[in-house]
C-alpha cells in the first residue's frame, strides 16, 4: 500500500470532526482510548501538555462537572500529555502519583496521562501553545461539538454548559 501524507498525518481536532484517537492510562492503571471510552451522551475532554496548565484546566473542568454533578450522562476527562521518552514515562509516573493523592478514588478512571510524542499530539489536536488547556466537548459518537483553549471566562463557561445542556435536552423527549 502506498502511504501518502494524507493517510499518515493526523487530522487535527476541529468542530464537527471525530476527536482524534488518544490512548492513555488512568490513575487506576486502566488503559483507555478516547473517544471510544467517552461513548455516552456528553463528554468533556480537558487536554494539557504542561503540569503548570493544571489551574487553567481546573477553571473549565470544575464548573462544568459541578453543573452536571447529578447527571450520569455527562463525563469529564482530565488528560495530561507528557513526552514518550524515558524521561517522559518517568514524568508521567510522577504526575500520576501526584494526581492520585489529590483526586478521589471514584474519579481515578477519569484522570488520564499520555506518554506520547508531544509534537505528534500537538499536530493531531491543532495545539499551537502547549502552555494552555484545550477543551473539547464530544457527543456520544465522539464528534467535537464545542472547543476552546485557555482559561475559562464566564462567557466561555456559559457557552460550554449551554451547548452540553442543548445536547442532552433532545434526549429527554
Amino acid at each position: 500500500m502506498n502511504r501518502t501524507a494524507a493517510t499518515t498525518e493526523p487530522v487535527p481536532a476541529a468542530l464537527g470532526r471525530v476527536f482524534p484517537t488518544l490512548m492513555a492510562a488512568s490513575l487506576s492503571g486502566r488503559v483507555v482510548t478516547l473517544p471510544d471510552v467517552a461513548e455516552g451522551d456528553v463528554s468533556l475532554i480537558v487536554l494539557v501538555f504542561l503540569e503548570s496548565a493544571g489551574p487553567i484546566a481546573d477553571s473549565w473542568s470544575g464548573p462544568f462537572a459541578g453543573a452536571f454533578t447529578e447527571n450520569p450522562r455527562v463525563t469529564t476527562y482530565l488528560v495530561t500529555v507528557v513526552g514518550d521518552s524515558l524521561i517522559g514515562r518517568s514524568l508521567a509516573d510522577r504526575i500520576r502519583q501526584g494526581l492520585a493523592g489529590g483526586v478521589p478514588p471514584a474519579q481515578h478512571d477519569l484522570v488520564l496521562t499520555v506518554p506520547d510524542d508531544i509534537e505528534r499530539c500537538r499536530r493531531a489536536y491543532g495545539i499551537d501553545d502547549a502552555s494552555l488547556a484545550y477543551i473539547y466537548l464530544l457527543d456520544g459518537r465522539g464528534i467535537i461539538r464545542w472547543m476552546e483553549k485557555g482559561t475559562a471566562t464566564p462567557e466561555g463557561l456559559t457557552g460550554l454548559i449551554d451547548t452540553a445542556q442543548g445536547m442532552l435536552d433532545p434526549l429527554l423527549e
